[in-house]
């Protein structure tokens, strides 16, 4: 019995050895099997090599360094070919470095590293193997001061482009940095991964310059130098306050526009009002030229008497110190009425050489049209003069609900015929015989631009041919003031 129990007790050695010997014979195989392709986790020159032979390496990364790198210089793409800074792989030194790591894995050596990997780092070691490779520095200096020849440039300008009407856009400057980007673009040339090859060069900028007001004053000169007649504008670009007057204190007759005057005056008096009656008033007198709305609410304005609502409106804006503006008699004055000329004398009405023969009963200059509406338009957001002089009495709503009436007029605003569609125009036009007004606030994305346009003439002033100076007026102000 002692002998039985013996024997039993030798069988859990023996399939202890048989285990040992065949996990051993196991990994052996797989170490030979793996001496003919290089281990999982092998660069060379951050390219990874695992799973290939040593040969198909060799010619692997020969290939990657035939490869160009591409250069960005800000939204400009080049490519840079490795002849061009005579890039060349050494391939026989690339070799030698392999072979020395992967000497390391053959005979007895070799296999006990090969267990030991196994046994402490199931996950594969990286082995990074350094390619020789040699470049030009002085052609990769060539090649950056050809690009920086190519693409570097000073600020400019914008340009009017008279064949097209519009502003070419101001450039900003842009200059290579030489110094930031050489050891970038070596970087990117030494790299063997394709996605390493691409290098974003430093380039140092400088904001483009503001155009100056004098060009576009020079354009519009251009624009109108074959109107016959008289011609007076300001436009303000609100988001910078840059401003531009070209016989903009003169007097013209002031039509329609004058309307803006008689709301505020209304909404100064008595307040935003609930009555659809009004509200009705108001929106035909700010949406059509008919004047009967207009004059219906100068007799609300003066309890009755359009007259004494015409001296208030008067008297509002003189406040407002709008000194050459002024109704002396309500919109459908008829002459055999027989109102008196008032004969205000106003600096506008007073300037000499230049007489546009403004309606005695209704005149304004362009410069003064042009503030009340910019007024306007900063009330409606709680700012402006008319909100600090009138903070109870004008309210946002109130300008905001003209505005609104503005963009609604039933004639299409003259300075917007060249204007993209999806830009928000609010405008009162005016015409009369020998005088037309198109008073404009034209919305983003470059910022609000105030435009107040007369155009006057001797002689009988024709819509259709006083339209394209308009149009063009509004086309280059735009296009100053949002050059992209």
């Amino acid at each position: 019995m002692k002998r039985h129990r013996s024997g039993i007790e030798g069988w859990p050695i023996f399939f202890l050895l048989a285990i040992l010997i065949l996990g051993i014979a196991w990994l052996y195989t797989n170490w030979q099997s793996s001496q003919t392709v290089l281990p999982s986790g092998l660069t060379i020159n951050g390219q990874d090599m695992g799973g290939m032979t040593r040969d198909q390496a060799l010619s692997a990364i020969a290939l990657d360094y035939t490869l160009p790198i591409t250069v960005h210089y800000q939204d400009q793409v080049t490519q840079l070919l490795p002849e061009m800074v005579d890039l060349a792989l050494d391939l026989d030194a690339t070799a030698e470095n392999l072979d020395e790591i992967l000497a390391t894995q053959t005979g007895m050596q070799g296999f006990f590293n090969y267990v030991r990997a196994q046994a402490l780092q199931p996950e594969s070691e990286t082995q990074a193997v350094k390619a020789v490779v040699t470049y030009s520095r002085e052609r990769v200096d060539a090649f950056l001061e050809r690009t920086a020849q190519k693409y570097d440039q000073v600020p400019q300008t914008p340009v009017w482009l008279s064949d097209v009407g519009v502003f070419r856009p101001p450039q900003q400057g842009m200059q290579l940095d030489m110094e930031a980007s050489r050891p970038l673009l070596v970087a990117a040339i030494l790299a063997a991964a394709p996605e390493e090859r691409e290098v974003y060069l430093i380039v140092q900028t400088e904001p483009a310059p503001v155009a100056s007001m004098g060009l576009l004053r020079d354009a519009i000169a251009g624009t109108l130098s074959g109107y016959d007649g008289t011609a007076g504008l300001f436009i303000k670009h609100i988001p910078t306050g840059q401003e531009l007057c070209i016989n903009c204190d003169i007097a013209f007759s002031g039509l329609s526009t004058l309307k803006l005057g008689v709301v505020l005056t209304y909404y100064y008096i008595q307040g935003q009002s609930l009555d659809p009656y009004i509200d009705t008033l108001i929106s035909t007198t700010l949406t059509t030229r008919d004047p009967v709305a207009a004059d219906a609410l100068l007799a609300q304005i003066g309890l009755g008497d359009p007259s004494v609502g015409t001296m208030q409106v008067s008297q509002f804006l003189t406040d407002l110190g709008l000194q050459s503006t002024f109704i002396a008699a309500p919109f459908g004055y008829d002459a055999s009425e027989g109102i008196a000329s008032p004969n205000y004398v106003t600096p506008g009405n007073s300037v000499p050489d230049l007489n546009t023969n403004p309606n005695p009963y209704l005149q304004t200059t362009p410069l003064e049209m042009g503030i009340l509406l910019e007024g306007i338009a900063q009330c409606a957001r709680e700012g402006g003069f008319l909100h600090v002089l009138y903070p109870k009495r004008l309210t946002s709503a109130e300008c905001q609900s003209m505005l609104s009436w503005m963009t609604r007029n039933e004639v299409a605003p003259p300075v917007g015929a060249n204007l993209p569609p999806e830009i928000t125009i609010a405008h009162q036009d005016g015409w009369g015989d020998n005088t037309y007004v198109d008073l404009a606030l034209v919305g983003p994305p470059g910022g609000e631009i105030v435009l107040s346009i007369f155009l006057h003439t001797t002689e009988w002033l024709v819509w259709e041919e006083s339209l394209p100076a308009f149009s063009a007026i509004g086309q280059l102000a735009y296009s100053f003031f949002n050059p992209e």
